[in-house]
């Protein structure tokens, strides 16, 4: 099948992540297919060395009449839009795109030609599952991909030596206590959890993000580190170093498995946080959760609030610990 593809997913640094697996699973369908990647201007160097992906478009809401020019001079065949927005749908709707796929249950759905009722809520696969799901209308059968990121020589040979330069252990378990919009595991016992892995001869390398520097001074204390500043690539190339990694539900703990490091899953039990359908799962991977039902939203009158302390270092530790030794 001769095609030229077009691939949207416009939001967060995670979700792009859990989106990879559909540039994998084009190609491998479709030998003869092109494949291109609209992003976000934050998260589009994650696409950055995929050996499937031929082309990346940034997308960036103030500049709608450039963007509608490039897309109209590419003249993609299909776009599958994996996460849809009304200004977003009609772009490519006056981009005049033949085939234009997204989920339904949106009143703007009239802008596609094809839409999938997918229903995400219910959690019944993995997110980037149900992304592969949405090129079904194109002949896609299966089977899954999971997601997988691409660093090149180069970066891993800057994060060897950056590491070196900040006089990192040679084996480290990377942890990362920040993130966006779950609820966290708390600091403190981050904080535990590092001495508890100081204690088995392991290193510990704090990471952070935009406003998390002095979070991560306070997890690394005397004997860890904190990692440089650095950008989205320079993140995945130090990342990819640690022999192990914890961290919350936020989008490095999805860098983290889609580079292959042994991980340890932080869960809050919100039903939108579900890891059934966020969680990694399978050989030197961990989820932890607290032992407390599932519920819509968090609120002090909740009678386990606060919930995420009823995870222990040691239990988070016994976990690392299958990662790190088990298998």
């Amino acid at each position: 099948m001769s095609m030229r593809l077009l691939l949207v997913r416009t939001d967060k640094v995670g979700d792009l992540v859990l989106a990879t697996p559909c540039i994998q699973a084009a190609k491998k369908r479709w030998d003869s297919c092109e494949v291109h990647f609209m992003a976000s201007d934050y998260a589009h160097p994650i696409l950055k060395h995929n050996p499937h992906l031929d082309g990346v478009l940034v997308y960036r809401p103030r500049s709608v009449r450039e963007l509608l020019r490039e897309l109209k001079a590419l003249r993609f065949d299909a776009a599958v839009v994996l996460y849809p927005t009304w200004s977003l749908s009609r772009i490519l709707y006056l981009a005049r795109i033949p085939l234009r796929i997204t989920s339904g249950f949106r009143w703007y759905q009239w802008l596609y030609n094809r839409y999938i009722y997918l229903r995400r809520s219910r959690c019944l696969k993995k997110e980037w599952e149900y992304n592969q799901d949405l090129l079904k209308p194109l002949g896609w059968e299966g089977p899954y991909i999971e997601p997988s990121l691409y660093l090149s020589p180069q970066e891993v040979d800057w994060a060897n030596g950056m590491a070196q330069k900040e006089g990192w252990p040679r084996e480290f378990v990377a942890l990362y206590p920040g993130g966006g919009g779950e609820i966290r595991w708390p600091p403190h016992l981050f904080k535990d959890l590092a001495t508890l892995i100081h204690g088995i001869g392991l290193g510990v390398v704090v990471f952070w993000g935009p406003g998390e520097e002095e979070l991560a001074k306070y997890v690394a204390g005397d004997k860890g580190r904190v990692a440089p500043p650095t950008d989205l690539r320079g993140l995945m190339a130090l990342l990819s170093l640690s022999k192990a990694m914890v961290s919350n539900n936020t989008g490095p703990m999805h860098i983290g498995a889609a580079l292959g490091v042994p991980l340890v899953q932080l869960f809050d039990p919100r039903w939108s946080c579900n890891p059934e359908r966020w969680g990694h799962e399978g050989l030197k991977r961990r989820i932890l959760i607290p032992p407390v039902p599932h519920c819509e939203r968090c609120s002090s009158r909740c009678t386990f609030y606060p919930c995420m302390e009823k995870i222990t270092p040691g239990e988070v530790m016994g976990a690392l610990e299958e990662v790190l030794f088990g298998g």
